[in-house]
């Protein structure tokens, strides 16, 4: 198939953007963890801009309202520790769930709702991974609403190996992860 641009040539990019949106997405969200290494905390400030929703652009064309769409997705991965083979949260992940409870009590997402994912690596059942993962992402659910957010704002959910952020090495720990992503404002 290929892709015609306004003046009615060939353009060979066009059917690339939206990969490179996807790509571009999945290395902002990643950044904290590439840049400072996996034992690294990242702060509040840094999870607040990754999470903060782009604001929206309205402008009148003859008389209509366009609204831009955004295509990339307000998310964060971060490394929330965990004893292996279980949902309990090691003493070191406290540091990291501190600036991620400062990061969402904050003027620019305190109005928003959160998806907590949780991911594992491909080792093991995918079948035992899926719940782990899910068991995971509810400990870092109830670690924030025992700290005061409240328990509407979050959603839990487990993903097991579903979405690896390393598919070309499914068993590396760096698929071991928690994800946070933005959902909107409150209904």
């Amino acid at each position: 198939m290929r892709s015609i641009n306004p003046a009615g040539d060939y353009d060979p990019r066009r059917k690339r953007r939206p990969c490179c949106r996807q790509l571009g997405a999945a290395i902002i969200a990643a950044w904290p963890l590439l840049v400072h290494g996996a034992g690294a905390v990242v702060s509040d400030t840094q999870i607040e801009q990754a999470l903060q929703s782009p604001p929206t652009t309205r402008g009148m064309t003859r008389g209509l309202q366009v609204q831009a769409r955004t295509e990339t997705k307000q998310m964060i991965d971060l490394n929330i520790p965990f004893e292996f083979n279980s949902s309990e949260l090691q003493p070191q992940a406290t540091a990291q769930l501190r600036q991620l409870r400062s990061a969402l009590t904050s003027q620019a997402l305190i109005k928003d709702r959160f998806m907590v994912a949780g991911h594992t690596d491909a080792k093991g059942n995918p079948q035992y991974n899926q719940q782990l993962s899910q068991r995971r992402a509810e400990a870092v659910r109830r670690y924030l609403v025992d700290n005061g957010i409240e328990a509407e704002r979050l959603q839990a959910v487990g993903y097991g190996a579903e979405h690896l952020a390393q598919p070309d090495h499914p068993e590396d720990a760096s698929n071991r992860r928690v994800e946070i992503r933005n959902l909107g404002e409150k209904p």
